[in-house]
């Protein structure tokens, strides 16, 4: 009977340690980047655009640029947002702090925004450059609703 007891506690060992050896192994999914929103991510070391989206109620509307501008680094920085031909948003970020868009000065934009479809833009910061595909959202899903210009 002991046999037995001392046989099935080696088994339930060997079968957690060879279980736990299966993961060892594996990235861990929240160590890499990636834009958790609706809206899309820019990284340049400690600068990074934040949920970038654009929302407007439907084609040819007043549209409005959401996003959050991170400085994370001991100097001011300027980001620069281009989206399309028609926007270019230009902002002086203070070190360590981050501004949220649309500003308090923001003001709606027009231009050829088709919900649902995807904007070629262009974030520039202080020497860094990235292409971005920003999404072009709706009031469909709630709380965008509250947002539309």
């Amino acid at each position: 009977m002991a046999r037995r007891v001392l046989a099935i506690i080696a088994a339930g060992v060997l079968a957690t340690s060879a279980l736990a050896g299966c993961t060892a192994l594996s990235p861990v999914k929240t160590q890499k980047s990636y834009a958790a929103s609706d809206g899309v991510r820019a990284q340049f070391d400690n600068l990074r655009v934040e949920n970038l989206m654009i929302l407007t109620a439907e084609a040819g509307a007043p549209a409005q640029v959401y996003g959050t501008l991170v400085n994370n680094s001991d100097q001011d920085a300027t980001f620069t947002v281009q989206l399309g031909d028609a926007v270019v948003i230009e902002q002086r970020v203070s070190a360590q702090s981050q501004v949220t868009l649309p500003t308090d000065e923001s003001e709606a934009v027009r231009g050829d925004f088709q919900p649902g479809a995807m904007v070629d833009g262009v974030v520039k910061v202080d020497g860094g450059m990235e292409d971005v595909a920003v999404p072009v959202l709706d009031g469909t899903i709630p709380p965008y609703d509250e947002y539309l210009p």
